[in-house]
């Protein structure tokens, strides 16, 4: 063991510090603390080696204690805590201070003369930083189960970087009416015998997860049963007892998604009650919302980036929405008097705004879904001097960003990033044809979480 003080955070939450020349990460820890810990006995593929809390010399006066019985770190080497959450030891207030924090730096790395980032936007209240997850996701698991006894069902996360599931009795970030809705299935399929799908070196039933979407402005509920196989006769009986738990504004979706990988959600998808989607409301724009189909899980989060969005362009212009999904930005902006180009790869979320489109009753002419990769997309539009762009974690491919900055050269693009890093490395090749990053501003996405939304601004020189 060894003694070392916690300088900075990671992109993982952990807490970074340096002693000779080692870098090591221990989560659960904040800037400025003194800690024991135990290093791993080798280093991760970037160098930095791995450390377990032992014990807190000098704790942080920011340290609080978490909101949820199953955070933190492992009370002893059969219970894991659950991965869902890394700062929840971290008083809210300076969970925002250190988010701005990595954005300023990770930016100005990549682009010296960058301006510092605005303080970040909370979307919670400060001292109640719960309930915001309106996307409520819990994956199954099985329990105590041998060769000749039942495996017992269990409902949680994954422990941090593993397939393991982690049982839990609350969840206090997601939105309360989606737990019960949760928690209420979990109870009925026990009592009925339904097992999860196998997992390794047990046996195993048909139950991978259950993804239960709380409408925000709306009394709706979609709840999303993930299996491997639908043909389970308990499963079905124990899905309608907890239906009918739930109320008459629920509806039921079961997805089949036999394969063993990293996405929730399998290819087909059938109707069993209710509305094909769900109805909610952002920025006074109405969404349709498929069972599967990506959209905001913080919807209060995802209407403060609307409103930033809106804020940057002038009015009237025409706007081009690259990675568009189902029309978060483009049918607010469509509303607000722009005409809009939205181009979307995914087929789903593609006829969810084209669905959200007719119900907000604006033209096609108005607002129009191109249905293509960005790359392809771009090849099939006129060129515009005002780009909203909001890419997946891993950012704008080579492609998109040698087409958009050094080729169309739009006047002006807003840049909706959910990864700093790759914020960071597009910004510098922006700023290498001729941008000027006019302000950054993040938005707290997740509390208790290091993942920060950022809205760039960025100019043409």
């Amino acid at each position: 063991m060894i003694e070392v003080r916690i300088d900075t955070v990671d992109l993982s939450g952990d807490g970074v510090a340096h002693a000779g020349r080692r870098t090591y990460a221990v989560p659960f820890t904040i800037p400025g603390e003194r800690v024991r810990v135990q290093p791993a006995p080798r280093p991760r593929a970037d160098g930095v080696v791995p450390a377990r809390l032992i014990e807190i010399l000098d704790a942080s006066p920011h340290r609080v204690t978490p909101g949820c019985r199953h955070f933190g770190p492992a009370q002893s080497a059969t219970v894991e805590p659950c991965g869902g959450c890394a700062w929840q030891h971290i008083v809210h207030s300076e969970q925002l201070r250190l988010k701005t924090a990595l954005v300023t730096r990770l930016v100005r790395d990549a682009v010296p003369n960058a301006p510092a980032a605005l303080p970040m936007l909370a979307t919670t209240p400060l001292d109640a930083p719960w309930g915001f997850r309106h996307k409520v996701h819990f994956v199954f698991g099985n329990a105590g189960g041998t060769a000749s006894r039942r495996p017992r069902l269990v409902m949680g996360h994954y422990a941090r970087g593993s397939r393991r599931v982690v049982p839990v009795s609350e969840c206090p970030v997601h939105a309360a009416d989606g737990n019960a809705h949760a928690f209420a299935l979990r109870d009925a399929c026990v009592k009925a015998g339904v097992t999860a799908a196998a997992q390794a070196g047990q046996r195993g039933g048909v139950l991978k997860s259950v993804a239960v979407r709380v409408a925000r402005r709306t009394r709706e509920r979609m709840m999303t049963v993930v299996v491997a196989d639908d043909a389970d006769r308990a499963l079905r009986t124990a899905t309608r007892k907890a239906l009918d738990t739930g109320g008459g504004d629920t509806s039921l979706h079961v997805n089949l998604h036999p394969r063993a990988n990293a996405f929730i959600f399998g290819d087909v998808t059938r109707r069993i009650s209710g509305p094909e989607r769900l109805r909610d409301e952002v920025a006074g724009a109405s969404f349709l919302i498929s069972s599967t189909a990506f959209f905001q899980t913080n919807v209060d989060a995802g209407e403060r980036l609307v409103d930033l969005v809106r804020r940057a362009i002038p009015a009237g212009v025409p706007v081009l929405d690259l990675y568009a999904g189902a029309g978060l930005f483009a049918l607010p902006l469509a509303l607000a008097g722009h005409d809009v180009v939205a181009i979307e790869e995914n087929s789903a979320a593609v006829s969810d705004g084209e669905a959200s489109r007719a119900l907000n009753r604006v033209s096609p002419a108005r607002c129009r879904w191109v249905a293509a990769t960005v790359e392809h997309g771009l090849g099939r539009v006129d060129a515009y001097d005002t780009v909203v762009l909001d890419p997946p974690r891993e950012g704008c491919s080579p492609a998109v960003r040698e087409r958009l900055f050094a080729q169309r050269k739009p006047a002006l693009a807003v840049y909706v990033s959910c990864n700093p890093e790759t914020l960071a490395r597009d910004l510098a090749v922006a700023a290498g044809h001729g941008y000027a990053i006019e302000s950054l501003q993040p938005v707290d996405m997740f509390p208790h979480t290091p993942h920060v939304e950022t809205v760039a601004v960025l100019r043409r020189a």
